[in-house]
């Protein structure tokens, strides 16, 4: 089946609410839940609030996001070439980073959780995207991993063997559902949070694949043999998603429930399948989509600060979490549509300037 369709309003949606939903997450639970975590020690401290406990699972949108990724780069690599991916992704990945990294060093200056010589190494650390910490905020560890799956897809690209897309995320995704599998019943919870498998894609790969698998089954053929696929590689999902739940039990030292984050995940991507069928060709989901990345990047020490202020301001807590959760949508649009693409433009006529020449 051709691929025909360039948007995919359903997918953009669903980003955005994932993000939004990592966004309440931090404000609404994390940064009461977890006193130790940047965004918690950002806000200054905030009393408990179990009212909000149902909050505590929305962590799981990252893992929605791995699924997004591997749909929406398998498709956008199958008429590209090297150069072209290569491109794209650098303009895709680093004017947020430079916008909102330097918001967040400043932020951690500003609120005494940092020092001068601590933020610049942490900024130069989060803007040459290196994979390892310390970055500016915790929410940068997922950018190494999607590094990871888009340097497969070059390489396959490179090679001139893109068409071998399917027999790799099958690799990529058995390795990883297999570690999952064996995880619990060889008591592997020491290698649960291990960097460098977070790396290889063997933490999660299966969420990669299981994204490609879709894609597959949506522009080439639904066939058995990935419907199986697809089904394994959810298995190992799930599987990762309860190992999560059961590093954020440990963290906050209150046993966290398995079933919210794991249906909440299944009911997503069901959606996200769901969507691919319908035409949702608005060109506002397009701009939808793009918030959320900036969203994601600066929401967690930019806004938990605001939050704190707010509250200290003497602003009701369930209000200011309103409040800075419209303020940091607002932030993440003037980014999306008016910062990002400035730097995008000085890109194209710096970097990629001889580009066309190139290829």
């Amino acid at each position: 089946m051709a691929q025909q369709k360039t948007t995919f309003g359903g997918v953009d949606i669903l980003r955005f609410l994932a993000a939004v939903l990592v966004m309440f997450y931090h404000y609404g639970y994390w940064v009461w839940a977890f006193p130790a975590g940047v965004s918690a020690r950002a806000t200054g401290g905030i009393p408990p609030h179990p009212e909000l406990e149902m909050l505590g699972s929305g962590w799981v949108g990252v893992q929605v996001f791995f699924v997004i990724s591997g749909f929406v780069i398998a498709f956008s690599a199958e008429n590209s070439t090297p150069l072209r991916f290569f491109e794209a992704r650098v303009k895709r990945l680093a004017p947020a980073v430079w916008i909102c990294a330097p918001v967040t060093a400043a932020v951690l200056l500003l609120v005494g959780l940092s020092w001068p010589t601590d933020a610049v190494n942490r900024l130069v650390r989060t803007a040459l995207f290196v994979p390892y910490s310390p970055w500016v905020d915790s929410v940068y560890w997922t950018l190494g991993i999607e590094i990871a799956f888009y340097a497969v897809v070059w390489t396959l690209l490179w090679l001139g063997r893109f068409h071998l897309m399917e027999v790799v995320a099958i690799v990529i995704g058995m390795v990883s559902t297999l570690f999952w599998c064996l995880y619990y019943p060889l008591d592997w919870s020491a290698f649960a949070e291990t960097r460098w498998l977070a790396l290889l894609l063997v933490h999660h790969g299966c969420f990669f694949a299981t994204g490609v698998m879709i894609w597959l089954m949506r522009f080439k053929a639904v066939t058995p043999f990935r419907l199986v696929l697809c089904a394994l590689f959810l298995v190992g999902c799930v599987l990762q998603i309860a190992s999560s739940v059961d590093v954020h039990t440990v963290k906050v030292e209150e046993q966290m429930p398995y079933a919210p984050p794991i249906v909440f995940f299944l009911v997503a991507i069901a959606l996200m399948a769901w969507s691919l069928r319908l035409d949702l060709s608005w060109r506002g989901w397009r701009r939808i989509g793009l918030m959320t990345y900036p969203l994601y990047l600066i929401h967690d020490v930019v806004g938990a600060a605001i939050l704190g202020a707010l509250m200290r301001a003497g602003v009701p807590y369930l209000l200011s979490v309103v409040i800075v959760g419209a303020t940091m949508v607002a932030a993440s649009w003037l980014i999306a549509i008016e910062a990002e693409p400035r730097i995008r433009l000085l890109l194209d006529h710096t970097i990629f300037r001889y580009r066309l020449k190139a290829a």
